[in-house]
């Protein structure tokens, strides 16, 4: 079935061909979900970045995170956000890898060292409805360049929340206080072990450090916050 499906894509492709999800011109044969003008048109982050410095303040003021890692800044009507919403609400699996890749490259970069890849988790009707986890997408990205293993079980959300999108701070950390957990007999894999817990966009930070708190109080001794983008 797998080889039928894989003669059959150069077909598809010609008749379809696929287009960027941000621009809609069709891509060339090497690029993947954005063409090579929307992929340079996303600002970049460094460890000196204005919003970079900002959040990373802003999370390690609040207790619970040791550091952060991203890539890309997250612009309302920009590119990276034609890929957040395609990699959340149409599946695209392979552009979540893709941009864990260059965060992983990120960490290496940066001489990031750490024992566990935690993806922040869907509640499992969302997963359902889903069929996928957007932020285990960026974390197997991760992963690859990283060779760090990802860990799905250990951290689980035990309540649906409202979407974070149109929720101010004060909001956003109520929403999701108390939504996640460590299930019982989880937490040995996580005594004095450096966990990054994964995220595909991080604003106000209050998932993470939500993650982050139920994480340290199960015995992690370092947190480190990552996400592919990050917004203001």
């Amino acid at each position: 079935m797998g080889d039928f499906f894989s003669l059959l894509q150069p077909i598809t492709d010609f008749i379809f061909p696929p287009t960027c999800v941000h621009c809609r011109t069709v891509l060339e044969e090497d690029d993947r979900h954005l063409c090579r003008s929307c992929w340079k048109a996303i600002p970049l982050l460094s460890a000196e970045t204005g919003l970079y410095q900002e959040t990373r303040a802003r999370l390690l003021s609040a207790g619970g995170v040791d550091d952060l890692v991203s890539v890309y800044v997250f612009e309302k009507d920009g590119p990276f956000q034609a890929i957040a919403h395609a990699l959340k609400y149409e599946g695209f699996r392979s552009a979540g890898r893709m941009v864990g890749g260059a965060l992983g490259e990120q960490m290496i970069e940066w001489g990031v060292r750490a024992d566990v890849i935690l993806p922040v988790p869907l509640h499992r009707a969302k997963h359902r409805e889903r069929g996928f986890n957007q932020a285990e997408s960026i974390a197997r990205g991760i992963a690859d360049r990283t060779r760090w293993p990802v860990v799905t079980d250990v951290l689980v959300r035990t309540r649906s929340t409202k979407t974070q999108t149109k929720l101010d701070a004060a909001e956003r950390r109520k929403n999701v206080e108390g939504a996640f957990a460590v299930p019982e007999g989880k937490s040995e894999g996580l005594q004095n072990r450096t966990c990054i817990v994964v995220d595909d966009v991080i604003t106000t930070g209050a998932t993470i450090l939500a993650c982050a708190r139920v994480l340290r109080s199960s015995g992690a001794s370092s947190i480190i916050a990552a996400s592919a983008a990050l917004a203001k």
